[in-house]
């Protein structure tokens, strides 16, 4: 999304020949396997989406239940704390550990779903636009561009005054805006690989344009979405988190990170667990992203590099 930079201006040269599938995703695999940040980066998050999915019996609270006689409890480990509320619990008695596991699904899930959402529709662009780039190419590019010229922050303003808060519209929001860097990051992808000697083989052989792009040209160009989708994921999931922080978010009875957050800043300088156990969570997860983005991307430079 055009929040960061990052997602317009990553750039990865496709394979001169075209690859397997499973000789693709097992390159992915090394890629971070080999780098100690990104094994730390993509063990944190296996951790967080297991707890997430296995919140039901990983915890024995219900994250929305109040309990008014054990309110505003410290974490284990500190004065008052106590074995049943290891992380303590909220000015309505409500355990943060529960809160915290179950919050992820929501964080989870907004910045999951967005991203893939966004790098499909910004892919199918991406790729329309890089094949047909002396048509449609600057028409779609252009579009990218006015995308990346709104500020996000006024683009969700607006979007929310019109059609409200909540869920669905947080999800259509999010999702809508991250095509942009997909669609101009492909394009180029696609152009290189348009010109190279397999595709040109193709066509002579009788493919089609979708064969062609579907078949032969996207599965070479699957580096650049890999990596922006892990990036992108990462900032919808903190997209999501600031605007729930300001009342714009998911509304109760949901509750993610950010709303959590917004709970906690009238106690923070009492109840300082309140905010930091989410605020923590949500900054490990956006870096976890961007960290296995960025082991994935160095590894397929390095190895184009080594050709």
């Amino acid at each position: 999304m055009s929040a960061d930079p990052r997602l317009a201006s990553t750039a990865i040269s496709v394979d001169a020949q075209p690859i397997t599938a499973r000789g693709r995703w097992m390159g992915f695999l090394r890629a971070v396997a080999r780098n100690p940040s990104g094994q730390i980066a993509l063990g944190f998050v296996v951790l967080i989406v297991g707890a997430a999915l296995l919140a039901p019996v990983l915890v024995h609270y219900d994250p929305t239940s109040t309990d008014l006689t054990n309110v505003n409890l410290p974490p284990l480990g500190l004065k008052g704390g106590t074995a049943a509320h290891p992380l303590g619990t909220d000015n309505f008695g409500r355990d943060l550990l529960a809160r915290l596991i179950y919050g992820s699904r929501t964080s989870l899930f907004i910045g999951i779903f967005a991203a893939s959402v966004a790098a499909t529709l910004g892919s199918v662009l991406g790729l329309l636009a890089g094949y047909y780039d002396r048509t449609l190419g600057p028409f779609l590019l252009r579009l990218a561009e006015i995308q990346f010229s709104l500020p996000f922050t006024v683009v969700a303003l607006a979007v929310i005054a019109v059609y409200g808060p909540g869920l669905r519209n947080l999800l259509i929001l999010l999702s809508v805006v991250g095509w942009a860097g997909y669609a101009r990051t492909i394009a180029v992808s696609v152009s290189q690989a348009n010109r190279m000697d397999f595709v040109t083989a193709a066509r002579l052989q009788g493919a089609g344009t979708l064969r062609v792009l579907f078949r032969h040209i996207l599965p070479n160009v699957w580096g650049p979405i890999i990596v922006l989708w892990s990036t992108s994921a990462g900032v919808l999931i903190l997209a999501e988190s600031g605007l729930s922080f300001i009342g714009l978010g998911v509304q109760a009875p949901q509750f993610s990170w950010g709303s959590m957050l917004a709970e906690a800043q009238s106690a923070l300088r009492t109840q300082w667990w309140e905010a930091i156990f989410p605020g923590l969570a949500l900054t490990f997860t956006v870096v976890s992203f961007n960290l296995i983005g960025d082991a994935i991307r160095d590894a397929l430079n390095v190895r184009l590099a080594s050709r």
